[in-house]
């Protein structure tokens, strides 16, 4: 697992933790501890999506979209904004984080083929955050108009092909220091 640093815009800097396999142990183990210093227990964190991952085995995927649907509708909110068909869409969520949700964010890792997650700003609203979403249509490069808006803190990225998570944050926000878990 490596960790770079990188300048985005003059008030948002990426963190990107590189280099790993969500299917080893030790690397799960890692992530979780992230997630753990990220996000507290009954923080709310939105999520947004885009199509399903075509990396995965046709099989996990159909076991994953019921776990994770199921989850959603029970803990939290799902919405479909726009369905080209069954596994290209793009969606939002919301979940309240609770000793689960460490592990349920693998499964949103191997299901979805991109994914953003963050905990909003007070004020910031599920109902804003569908608003926005349906505004930039899912175009916001390393989150950076969620960002500037003070809709958040931090956000983190799914990497493309999966084995890389990218932390975007507002310059003025002071992130755990997450190298000691590599």
């Amino acid at each position: 697992m490596k960790f770079n640093n990188r300048i985005l815009h003059k008030d948002i800097s990426l963190l990107l933790i590189e280099d790993f396999d969500i299917n080893r142990w030790d690397d799960v183990s890692r992530l979780k501890k992230i997630y753990k210093s990220l996000f507290s227990k009954n923080d709310t964190i939105f999520f947004s999506f885009r199509r399903e991952e075509d990396l995965t085995d046709e099989n996990e995927l159909k076991r994953l979209r019921i776990k994770i649907l199921e989850t959603f509708n029970d803990e939290g909110e799902y919405v479909v904004l726009r369905k080209l068909d069954d596994s290209r869409f793009d969606s939002v969520a919301r979940i309240t984080i609770n000793e689960n949700t460490y592990n349920f964010l693998f499964d949103i890792w191997n299901y979805f083929y991109s994914c953003t997650f963050f905990i909003p700003t007070k004020g910031f609203t599920f109902s804003d955050y569908i608003t926005f979403q349906k505004k930039i249509k899912f175009q916001d490069k390393g989150n950076e108009k969620l960002l500037s808006n003070d809709y958040t803190n931090f956000s983190c990225i799914k990497g493309l092909g999966g084995d890389n998570l990218i932390i975007s944050y507002q310059n003025n926000y002071q992130l755990p220091d997450l190298t000691n878990y590599h």
